[in-house]
């Protein structure tokens, strides 16, 4: 296997899951962590890449794996190509055009559709965190049932659901959005996907978690999100914009909470009172959610 090094390199992006360099005008590099940082997981994104791109999402093919010191990493051509998270924090004046773009992309993602069984069904990677909370003490088996009761009334839709559709894992090229990471990509409903964005464009940035890493602002974030909703919704209305980022915020406290309970990050003295506070705002409106749209 070729062995790479990244130093030196331009970060274009960063994650949970790894980091995006740029390793010349034509090429870029995604480094994987974790658990995520292993052959078997990276044969596994280049077949979901693969399945993407043939049914017209805009994802880019890997070249090779390569070895970046301790880690894994896949080469994908990239020629003229931007980051988009970076072209989004140098020009605050775009942020709207921004936000359109995104939400179309969204839209064309979500009504993208795929035989069953090419990739998996959405829901059960919540279903899998719902699991993994309980697991590590934070959910009775009663509030535990009752969330996967919750996620059994998705309908399953056979389109594509990206579950990681922020602006670090977008380029820019020829003024198009193109994916760059799908490794969590399946089917399902929409619901899926926007509680995922809420998380990075609402949650995330007022906690400044992803604004610092990629230099978009908070007041950046929230501009986007809400255009991002309008337009996707097609509605003006404060009351139903309202009402839907009520939903939608529902749905990402199931991931919000099986974050804060698995993250080695977070300080086991925060740990209890966030996850407390956060299953008290989920609880309490866990029988008014629905999907949407």
């Amino acid at each position: 296997m070729r062995e790479i090094s990244v130093e030196g390199c331009e970060l274009l992006g960063k994650g949970g899951n790894g980091a995006v360099y740029r390793l010349d005008d034509e090429t870029i590099v995604k480094v994987y962590f974790g658990k995520r940082n292993s052959p078997e997981k990276i044969r596994q994104n280049r077949e979901t890449t693969r399945s993407a791109f043939v049914q017209g999402i805009p994802t880019m093919i890997a070249f090779d794996m390569v070895r970046v010191g301790e880690n894994y990493g896949v080469v994908y051509e990239m020629i003229n190509a931007r980051s988009f998270s970076q072209e989004i924090a140098a020009n605050p004046d775009k942020t709207d055009e921004f936000g359109h773009m995104i939400a179309d992309m969204a839209l064309k993602l979500h009504h993208t559709e795929f035989k069953d069984g090419v990739l998996p069904d959405s829901r059960e990677k919540i279903r899998n965190e719902v699991r993994m909370t309980a697991d590590a003490g934070f959910y009775k088996p009663a509030e535990a049932e009752k969330l996967y009761k919750l996620i059994d009334e998705i309908p399953y839709r056979n389109t594509f659901i990206h579950q990681d559709f922020h602006p670090g894992n977008l380029m820019l090229r020829n003024n198009e959005i193109v994916l760059i990471d799908v490794d969590d990509s399946g089917l399902g409903h929409p619901i899926l996907d926007l509680s995922s964005m809420y998380l990075v464009y609402v949650t995330a940035a007022k906690a400044r978690w992803k604004a610092t890493s990629q230099d978009i602002t908070k007041k950046q974030y929230a501009r986007l999100w809400d255009i991002i909703i309008r337009h996707y919704f097609d509605t003006n209305d404060p009351r139903e914009t309202a009402e839907i980022n009520r939903i939608i915020k529902g749905y990402s406290l199931i991931k919000f909470i099986k974050g804060v309970a698995t993250s080695q990050t977070v300080p086991n003295i925060l740990r209890k009172p966030v996850i407390g506070s956060s299953k008290r705002k989920l609880f309490s409106m866990v029988d008014t959610l629905h999907p949407i749209p």
